[in-house]
């Protein structure tokens, strides 16, 4: 009964300082996957690697969005696996963006020229999968109960991308308001990262008041608000 119980058990017992000294001077791989802006990847040493959860910040109407989908469509040209999950547009709306990223056919003109885009992403390296949820029905531990059922199908993520922060649900009914139920849908995002070794893509919507200021540059506390610091 003893052994029994111990299966599934993490066996992991942390550092020990001394007999694991070696392991402190390992060299780490970020594995980084690139964003595409040379700008961007140079700020940030190649892009976002593994464990990394980085949030793309931007006031409503600024294509953020848009931004989202240019990232994941980077990493499927690199031959990545990615799971872009979507709480306000619908999944296909999302397909055809990506149809649009990977071809280079405006988005405006992918109906017209659908065959041609066809026969494009048939080649791609990558693998691209869309999950649609509700506004405010997806918890952190909604996607990892998903992701869990793709890893045990085989589909091994190497990002996963998240549209928006805001439109998740936290697990908890916070008292004091947004910011804390924000707070903690971010720090499961970064669990995520952690637990799988792969970066998270997040969007955060800014909230009114930046926009109503006459620069509309986000201050410290904003950021903090949009759950992209802590």
């Amino acid at each position: 009964i003893n052994e029994a119980m111990k299966l599934g058990t993490d066996n992991d017992h942390g550092h020990d300082f001394v007999q694991d000294f070696e392991t402190r001077y390992l060299p780490k791989a970020r594995g980084p996957i690139i964003t595409g802006w040379g700008e961007i990847d140079s700020i940030t040493r190649g892009g976002l690697g593994k464990r990394e959860l980085g949030v793309v910040v931007a006031p409503t109407g600024a294509g953020k969005s848009m931004a989202l989908v240019h990232i994941g469509s980077r990493a499927v040209a690199m031959g990545k696996t990615v799971i872009h999950y979507t709480l306000e547009l619908a999944e296909t709306t999302i397909g055809l963006r990506y149809d649009s990223a990977i071809t280079g056919v405006p988005l405006s003109m992918t109906f017209e020229y659908k065959d041609q885009i066809k026969e494009k992403i048939t080649n791609i390296e990558g693998q691209l999968i869309v999950k649609e949820y509700p506004t405010k029905s997806a918890t952190t531990k909604t996607l990892e109960n998903h992701l869990d059922r793709l890893r045990q199908k085989g589909v091994e993520p190497d990002m996963i991308i998240v549209d928006y922060i805001q439109l998740m649900r936290g697990s908890l009914n916070y008292k004091d308001g947004r910011v804390q139920e924000v707070s903690e849908i971010t720090q499961g995002l970064k669990a995520i990262a952690k637990e799988l070794s792969i970066p998270v893509v997040a969007l955060s919507q800014l909230s009114r008041q930046v926009e109503q200021r006459d620069n509309k540059k986000p201050q410290l506390s904003d950021l903090r608000e949009s759950g992209s610091i802590e």
